[in-house]
């Protein structure tokens, strides 16, 4: 006879789930044994109606001896696939807020607005080159975009004329992280500087071109953003401390984050409303994603603590707990 593979106290749920995820053309050989793996587990656990609680969701979680971020992550992060499972099956378990990525070991570095305003103003004197003579009209633009969307770089540099709606005033982002897509509302006056860019820049240009073009008519690299990006802030007086220090292009995603929550707190806005919106204009999978902003911005603006604290309660108290202070780091290929 043949021994059944899960053999805890999930394991009619966990078979369901993996043949679920095999059905529809997925291996899953190496998540089927993470999954093993919990299951096992929480034979160490009361477990009733097939529900993950926070007692067995927080014990999962914990950083073994000398495991490495990543082998921590991918157990957890399958924890979480069966977690939400669970829920569509009606057995609500608790879904613990998403461990933020960590593979550069980056703080972020928030900008305060008057440093925002300082970069604006040294890219709005910038002028025309030999080498990029649309830089004038470009950098003032894209880190507009960059602030005023929270859009990736990568996003931002992967938009075509077409994908600029200045009638309507959104931006189409198709192909996002993981492929995803979105439609990115802009504010009135920054759909109004996308339209003098156009007449400026794009007067001959196809719907297939893309929307910022370097002089031999192809997309910027990322690489040409980041070393424009040093130079600027050396303008200007910001110091750049190393690559694992920043500040980085990427950073200029966060402030947009950390600005927004910090308005909403401090004019009385629930946060709660919010997330799941902030959610979806990010591009998150889900408003876990979105929740570890509310720490960063806590620890950039003390006052929001109190509260965060006061709104969220056990939850933001769950996501100060739960997640180090090493680990609240984020970098551009995951964020």
């Amino acid at each position: 006879m043949t021994m059944p593979y899960f053999t805890g106290p999930f394991a009619p749920m966990c078979e369901t789930f993996v043949a679920q995820k095999r059905a529809s053309g997925l291996i899953y050989k190496q998540q089927a044994m993470l999954l093993k793996m919990f299951d096992n587990f929480c034979k160490g656990y009361d477990i009733r109606d097939y529900t993950i609680t926070k007692e067995i969701a927080t014990a999962w979680c914990r950083k073994r001896p000398n495991e490495k971020d990543p082998t921590r992550r991918s157990r957890v992060g399958e924890m979480q696939r069966f977690a939400v499972f669970l829920g569509r099956q009606g057995h609500p378990s608790y879904l613990l807020p998403a461990l933020p990525k960590n593979g550069e070991q980056h703080v972020p570095y928030i900008f305060s607005k008057d440093e925002m305003a300082v970069i604006f103003g040294h890219l709005d004197r910038l002028e025309p080159t030999n080498v990029s003579p649309y830089r004038h009209l470009v950098y003032p633009l894209l880190f507009r975009i960059l602030y005023g969307c929270g859009l990736r770089i990568s996003e931002a540099l992967s938009l075509y004329r077409q994908n600029v709606d200045v009638d309507n005033g959104v931006l189409h982002i198709q192909h996002g992280k993981n492929d995803r897509e979105r439609i990115v509302p802009m504010s009135a006056t920054l759909a109004s500087q996308c339209r003098r860019y156009i007449r400026e820049v794009h007067q001959d240009t196809t719907e297939d071109m893309p929307f910022f073009y370097t002089k031999e008519k192809k997309p910027y690299s990322k690489s040409a953003i980041e070393k424009a990006f040093r130079g600027f802030l050396w303008d200007v007086g910001i110091p750049y401390r190393g690559t694992s220090l920043g500040p980085r292009v990427h950073d200029v995603r966060h402030t947009f984050v950390c600005h927004n929550i910090q308005k909403w707190a401090e004019g009385g806005i629930p946060i709660s409303s919010k997330l799941p919106v902030l959610s979806k204009y990010l591009g998150h999978t889900s408003v876990s994603a979105t929740q570890w902003y509310l720490r960063l911005t806590a620890e950039t603006y003390p006052h929001i603590r109190q509260v965060c604290e006061a709104e969220l309660g056990g939850m933001y108290a769950d996501l100060l707990n739960f997640l180090p202070k090493e680990e609240t780091t984020a970098n551009d290929k995951t964020d």
